[in-house]
């Protein structure tokens, strides 16, 4: 058995227990010492220089005229303690007290230990405190003068600023918020960094790592984070791979396919009469797989962050006439209407390649659709700082629960109809470089329209993907 595993630092349950243990002991240990000084039956300090202060200001009675009558100096200093606000007490040689109220009789111990000491002290006993001894003689006669009332000690060996109970209330509060603060912090700072690294890697950021400051925990938080990390970086590595492969079939496939349309022409020079149609059929076949593995090396390109926006000032109703232009040739076979609302002159900066195959795309995904004799209307039109492009279609329409699939790479809702299902990912691909938003919505009661949302001038311009 590994020793880390017996650390109960090493698991979060340890941390929160012995946190939660932590806390308590040192909260039980500072309100045993607080209330262990403040349940002292007495203490005795030196005087504080407020207790001075109040030697210099006190008006004492005369004592001399009650001369050894201990019965008439008594009396003399009840009725001035019934007045004053420091009462005073005398007490003799024999430790006999004059002067009244009489204080409770463990006091007298205190007052001894106090006249034991050298010069004046402050003894403290519950709520109130004594100032003295302080040698006086009256008709040759030695007493020792006591002030009782004068402002209290804090608790022994406590500061002054703990001697309020709030502020007693306040130190337990401190500690436990320090503790439950470190320890929160501790829990909640690898979280947070996982849920940002989960969302870069959401975002397509395929090489965002929680990092050491995660993994190198010992805890059940940092073996989280080290197989987060392995987990995204067999992600990345898969994702490449797939990435790789699709470029490198592509580009393998496109040579024979070149050399296979070479000698298709040979063939049609030499070849017998009867042998038209046959092809025919394979030039329209290669024609079809070359129009495939050019959108595959188009979306390989999206994929591996190759592809880059050429900005330019461009006029984007010039584009929109030219595809329409190539549509209604297509379309006038299947005696397909093409209705254009072109809202122009419309300037924008954007990559006018990128904008052309975005079109192309989504016409011609209208076009294989839309029945014979149908219609397809093509409308652009401007706003403050947007451009809005959508296309109608009278075709069949998308399930409302296959519309979300409907950009997916080599998605195809009819499997059975030509194509590589890339046409409108490579849309979504190219309209997202422009920083703007494409969606289809279905038509009532038939039908399929996508509407291409793009800002006139980008934020990020430049940036690849």
């Amino acid at each position: 058995m590994q020793l880390g595993k017996l650390n109960p630092l090493g698991s979060v349950f340890g941390k929160i227990w012995i946190s939660f243990w932590l806390s308590l002991i040192l909260i039980v240990m500072a309100a045993y010492f607080v209330s262990f000084q403040a349940a002292k039956q007495y203490q005795v300090a030196p005087p504080a220089p407020r207790h001075i202060a109040i030697l210099s200001n006190i008006v004492f009675p005369d004592l001399g005229f009650a001369g050894t009558d201990a019965i008439r100096l008594a009396l003399i200093l009840t009725n001035y303690n019934e007045t004053a606000r420091f009462q005073l007490y005398l007490v003799d040689d024999a430790y006999r007290m004059l002067g009244s109220p009489q204080p409770p009789k463990r006091i007298l111990v205190m007052l001894s230990e106090m006249m034991e000491q050298e010069g004046m002290q402050v003894g403290q006993w519950r709520n109130e405190a004594w100032l003295g001894p302080i040698p006086i003689t009256v008709n040759a006669v030695n007493y020792r003068l006591f002030l009782r009332g004068v402002p209290s000690l804090p608790p022994a060996n406590l500061p002054f600023w703990l001697a309020s109970q709030w502020m007693q209330l306040a130190l337990a509060l401190t500690i436990s918020g320090l503790m439950s603060l470190l320890l929160t912090w501790s829990l909640v700072r690898p979280i947070e960094k996982l849920r940002q690294t989960v969302r870069a890697l959401a975002r397509g950021t395929l090489n965002a790592r929680a990092g050491s400051s995660v993994s190198r925990r010992s805890d059940e938080i940092g073996e989280l984070g080290r197989d987060f990390d392995d987990m995204a970086t067999r992600i990345e590595d898969l994702v490449s791979a797939q990435q790789r492969l699709l470029s490198n079939v592509s580009h393998e496939l496109r040579s024979p396919l070149t050399r296979l349309q070479v000698a298709m022409g040979i063939v049609r020079q030499k070849a017998p009469e009867g042998l038209d149609r046959a092809l025919d059929r394979i030039e329209r076949e290669s024609d079809r797989l070359e129009n495939m593995i050019a959108q595959i090396l188009k979306l390989s390109r999206f994929e591996n962050d190759m592809q880059r926006v050429e900005w330019r000032p461009i006029e984007l109703d010039d584009i929109v006439r030219k595809v329409v232009e190539d549509a209604r040739f297509e379309a006038e076979p299947r005696q397909i209407k093409i209705l254009a609302q072109i809202d122009g002159p419309l300037q924008m900066s954007g990559d006018a390649e990128l904008l052309h195959s975005t079109l192309d795309n989504v016409v011609r995904n209208a076009l294989r659709f839309s029945p014979t004799d149908g219609t397809i209307r093509i409308a652009l039109t401007q706003s403050t700082g947007q451009v809005n492009l959508t296309i109608s279609d009278e075709g069949p329409g998308v399930p409302e629960d296959k519309l979300a699939r409907l950009f997916d790479p080599f998605y195809r809702l009819d499997q059975t109809n030509p194509g590589a299902g890339l046409g409108l990912n490579i849309a979504l691909q190219a309209v997202q470089l422009h920083e703007g938003k494409i969606q289809a919505v279905n038509n009532q009661p038939h039908g399929l329209t996508v509407i291409i949302d793009i800002p006139k001038v980008a934020t990020q311009r430049g940036r690849a993907r």
